[in-house]
């Protein structure tokens, strides 16, 4: 039997090796605190140098009106659209007019009426039986975008649709005249070609159709002419001239004789549709003294015919 002694001897040594074999993890709170919270943080941002580097700007397109103001000032040609209570002289111009056989009958009497004008040149490239809705015998976008190189114009005068009262026929499918299809086919025609003239510097003038004499015929041109007013407005730097109202007798309906000068003339051809000589000069004198107005330059027309009655 071990002396009491002995037994606490070995106690101790016992108790000191079960100390000796165990770790003891003191935790810190306040370093548990700052560990959590980096953890947490959301990274700063790099810091914003003392001279940044400058956002280059992003130059804005040139707008349609700008490129025909550029061409105008480039050409001499003091045409302008802008409201001004200023008119100057005409200066170094070049009209270029497209269209059917309207077209045709325009430019006739706007040639001789514009004859005096000596820094003016006057391009008729009219194909009667053409339009925009037959682009297969006759294509006016590409035609146009050949002559608008050519011929540099600083105005273009539109005077075409007596063609156009026939369907489409887009991918094999048949747009009927008259339809929301064909409407809107048209009007997308109407705007291509005004645009394809604005973009290449200059105004366009759009010439609205006369008032017809054949019912049916006369019906299909007034929508037509309808799709006209509502389109070319929307093309900057494209501006719609009707001419219904003043092809017109005083209650609206279609006339062929009026007082033109004082004398009683015919002005309408036997079809109903077209002009006589004197309608040609009656017309052009119109569309003169609406350029002379509108884009503000002195432009009087020599031998000016009017309808007074």
């Amino acid at each position: 039997m071990k002396s009491p002694i002995i037994r606490r001897v070995l106690l101790g040594t016992l108790v000191l090796g079960l100390i000796a074999g165990i770790t003891v993890v003191e935790i810190d709170n306040a370093n548990l605190t700052a560990a959590i919270a980096k953890q947490n943080a959301k990274p700063k941002p790099d810091p914003i140098p003392e001279n940044p580097d400058p956002i280059p700007e992003v130059e804005e397109p040139i707008s349609q009106i700008q490129v025909i103001k550029d061409k105008l000032a480039q050409d001499g040609c003091n045409l302008n659209a802008d409201i001004t209570t200023v008119r100057l002289a005409l200066g170094t111009c070049k009209f270029l007019l497209i269209g059917d056989s309207l077209g045709n009958n325009l430019a006739y009497g706007m040639i001789p009426q514009l004859s005096e004008q000596t820094t003016l040149t006057f391009t008729r490239q009219a194909k009667a039986s053409t339009g925009l809705s037959n682009p297969w015998f006759y294509n006016w976008h590409t035609n146009l975008a050949t002559f608008l190189k050519t011929y540099k114009p600083n105005l273009v005068i539109v005077f075409l649709g007596a063609n156009d009262r026939q369907d489409y026929v887009i991918n094999g499918v048949r747009q009927v005249f008259g339809t929301e299809a064909w409407k809107k086919t048209y009007r997308a025609n109407i705007s291509k070609l005004a645009t394809a003239a604005t973009k290449s510097g200059a105004y366009v003038l759009w010439i609205g159709m006369p008032i017809m004499k054949p019912y049916n015929y006369a019906k299909g041109i007034t929508l037509i002419d309808e799709q006209f007013a509502l389109t070319v407005p929307q093309v900057p730097g494209a501006i719609y001239l009707g001419t219904r109202a003043y092809t017109a007798d005083a209650s609206g309906a279609y006339r062929g004789w009026a007082m033109v000068n004082g004398k009683y003339s015919q002005i309408r051809g036997e079809d109903g549709i077209h002009f006589t000589a004197t309608g040609q000069q009656v017309m052009a004198t119109y569309v003169i003294n609406y350029i002379n107005r509108t884009y503000h330059v002195k432009l009087t027309p020599h031998n000016p015919r009017y309808i007074t009655k």
